[in-house]
This record gives C-alpha cells, sequence and structure tokens, in this order.
C-alpha cells in the first residue's frame, strides 16, 4: 500500500459516525471467529510440523 499525498488546497478529511450497539456486536462477533479460525490454523501448522520432525 503506498503513502497517499494530498494534492496542493485541498484537505482530505474522514469524518465516522459511531457505530450503534448492533453493528458493534456484529464486528465483535466477527473478529472472535476469525481468530477462532486463525487460532484453529495455528494448531494444525503446529500439528503438522511436529509430525514430520516425528517421521525424520
Amino acid at each position: 500500500m503506498g503513502l497517499v499525498k494530498e494534492p496542493k488546497n485541498v484537505d482530505f478529511s474522514a469524518k465516522s459516525e459511531p457505530w450503534t450497539e448492533k453493528e458493534l456486536a456484529d464486528f465483535r462477533k466477527v473478529m472472535q471467529e476469525i481468530k477462532a479460525k486463525n487460532a484453529k490454523r495455528k494448531e494444525n501448522a503446529v500439528r503438522r510440523k511436529s509430525k514430520q520432525k516425528h517421521l525424520a
């Protein structure tokens, strides 16, 4: 990802609105699912690595 430079006489600004409780709950749920999925992947990778050591 590159750096975005502001053109002369133009100001980039982002105005975000606060999340509703439902949006926040949905986001937290998605993040938990992603973390669980990544943890499972990491666990499987460790198993495969240790299995390879035993076979060698």
